[in-house]
């Protein structure tokens, strides 16, 4: 039997599945992630328990990882229309399984400039203008990038007949760049899939080695995505499903984390809504969106921000205590609630964090008023009303049995024009296997269809 070890190597934890070649879970196992020492000696030691699980001598034949460690992969966008250009090179990159450092918009300043310097990117994604369109705006942008030798590696992703020349000026200080198809080919049409593939290859081509995680070759030849690009995949996988397994339809993932909330959703078919305007950037099928603000540990203050009056009704604590307990979790992202008042308000906290992520995830339905005509509702960002499996996935949920009800309660708690998720079912990741599934995808789509079915419980 043929076994294949799938890790993930996390900001505190690092996870270790094992799984059959048919897609069969056999252990599971975490150990510190050992940032301070090698990468490998925490998945050396998180191998070793769930090699133990199933025998200890079992052989290894593949091993496949995910990396969030050492801040993930850092990307700064760049566009010359902000709810445009500079939005699709965002959403390229958020798909790319990277955090979005920054996005300037127009021609570059010597602020944006600033900024983007302060922001120390691993990757710029240089986009601008339609395929033949603002050619010196694009051209000027790339100068200025270019006398300021900001970022080692970038991907040009700008209007087609002048990318070429785009890559030459940064190529000439001494940046590496890699080309891909215009991110926006013609007014509010988004490919980003061309540029999400090209900073994927860069990182594992150029960044993950450079970070200074592991001393070991194995690290860069087993790392084949950042971590939250596996979850996006999983999310696509079980929306789309393989050519001899069906997908299951449109989907959403909800995953809580310490410092952030991700949100992946994945849409077959568009929502069909005669009379009702779609915005001018359509969003893409395949979706993310992180939340900075919104987590368990690092980004518990912004939790009790975004929902302060609501947790302090529902805790029945006074707000200086609320506030007080926050802090402690912010300090410690490895922290665990040793009693049922600190885990109660977890689960107060993993409510507003996906209900507030959802929200934002989600469009919204708003009414516009036309200069000479009636009024007119618009449909601001996606719609994911009749979306029919909400899952949810992270710590949260691996480790309490509360997790259906997290997530029943953030979605009852929907704005009345939003256009999340109305009536789906609701499963969550108790295995913590939707990263392992992405991951293993890029080996073997159907073992990963597998997995995610008998582990989801949708058999």
């Amino acid at each position: 039997m043929g076994v294949i070890a799938l890790a993930d190597f996390g900001s505190t934890y690092t996870k270790v599945r094992l799984v059959d070649e048919g897609g069969r879970l056999l252990a599971r196992a975490e150990a510190p992630t050992s940032i301070g020492t090698d990468l490998m000696d925490g998945y050396g030691a998180a191998l070793a328990i769930a090699r133990d699980a199933v025998g200890g001598s079992v052989a290894i034949e593949h091993e496949l990882a995910a990396s969030s460690a050492g801040g993930g992969l850092r990307v700064a966008a760049v566009g010359l229309v902000g709810d445009l250009t500079a939005a699709a090179a965002r959403q390229a990159a958020l798909n790319a399984g990277a955090r979005v450092e920054t996005v300037v918009a127009g021609v570059l300043s010597e602020e944006q400039l600033d900024e983007l310097q302060a922001a120390r990117p691993e990757i710029v994604l240089f986009a601008g203008g339609t395929d033949g369109g603002q050619a010196e705006l694009v051209l000027e942008n790339a100068r200025r990038l270019a006398s300021r030798r900001i970022g080692a590696n970038a991907v040009v992703a700008c209007n087609a007949d002048v990318a070429e020349a785009a890559a030459a000026f940064l190529r000439g200080a001494g940046t590496v760049v890699e080309v891909a198809a215009n991110v926006m080919p013609e007014l509010g049409r988004m490919e980003i899939e061309p540029a999400r593939e090209a900073i994927l290859r860069v990182f594992l081509e150029h960044v993950i080695g450079g970070k200074g995680l592991s001393a070991s070759r194995e690290f860069e030849r087993m790392v084949k995505m950042p971590t939250p690009e596996a979850v996006l995949e999983a999310t696509r996988l079980l929306s789309r499903g393989t050519p001899t397994q069906a997908g299951i339809g449109d989907v959403a993932v909800v995953d809580i984390g310490g410092a952030t909330t991700d949100i992946h959703s994945d849409r077959t078919v568009g929502a069909v809504a005669p009379g009702i305007e779609d915005p001018l950037l359509p969003p893409p099928a395949t979706l993310r969106t992180v939340e900075g603000d919104l987590g368990l540990r690092a980004g518990a203050a912004g939790a009790l921000i975004a929902d302060a009056r609501w947790i302090e009704g529902e805790s029945g604590e006074r707000e200086p205590a609320i506030r007080q307990a926050v802090s402690i979790r912010g300090e410690d992202p490895a922290w665990i609630p040793g009693d049922e008042a600190g885990a109660r308000l977890d689960g107060l906290l993993a409510v507003s964090c996906a209900t507030h992520a959802l929200t934002r995830h989600c469009g919204t339905m708003l009414l516009t008023r036309g200069k000479d005509g009636p009024p007119t509702l618009v449909r601001d960002g996606p719609d994911l009303r009749e979306v029919e499996r909400v899952f949810g996935t992270g710590g949260v949920f691996a480790h309490r049995d509360d997790g259906v009800s997290i997530l029943e309660r953030a979605l009852a708690r929907r704005p009345p024009r939003s256009l999340a998720p109305r009536n789906p079912q609701v499963r969550v990741d108790g295995s913590y296997v939707l990263a392992a599934a992405g991951l293993l995808s890029t080996h073997d789509p159907e073992a990963a269809m597998r997995l995610l079915r008998i582990e989801l419980d949708l058999t």
